[in-house]
């Protein structure tokens, strides 16, 4: 019996084999040296303050943030991700701006994707605080 082949696109392979990714925007794959570059972006059009919850629509600026990932065959791959900043609307919250976060993806301040983190940290608690020995 011959299987049949399926056509999949850039975006459907890298959804299956990124699923965390699945909801952004892809700009490209990039091989650079020993690194895979993933550029991304998000789509959505509204965000919520994480200080006071007001959502909000109006964007501030936006910016491009470097996420370290799990590897793929052995080589570092590092996620490109445009995100956005917003305008809190509300007057009594302390933030003025924000920027939005990319759910199962990022967390504040991360320079490593949540998968990544887990992983880490599973190593982490693994070798209990020991130093490679």
């Amino acid at each position: 019996m011959i299987a049949s082949i399926a056509v999949v696109s850039i975006k459907e392979l890298l959804a299956v084999l990124f699923p965390h990714l699945a909801g952004l925007g892809f700009d490209g794959v990039f091989r650079s040296g020993r690194s895979v570059r993933i550029h991304v972006r998000t789509g959505t059009v509204e965000a919520q303050c994480p200080a006071c919850g007001c959502p909000s629509r109006r964007v501030h600026s936006r910016y491009v943030r470097q996420l370290c990932d799990m590897a793929i065959n052995g080589q570092e791959t590092i996620i490109h991700l445009q995100v956005r900043r917003f305008f809190c609307h509300n007057e009594s919250c302390p933030k003025k701006t924000f920027a939005e976060q990319v759910p199962g993806l990022t967390s504040r301040y991360g320079r490593h994707s949540l998968a990544l983190r887990d992983v880490l940290r599973a190593v982490a608690l693994a070798l209990a605080g020991r130093a490679p020995a």
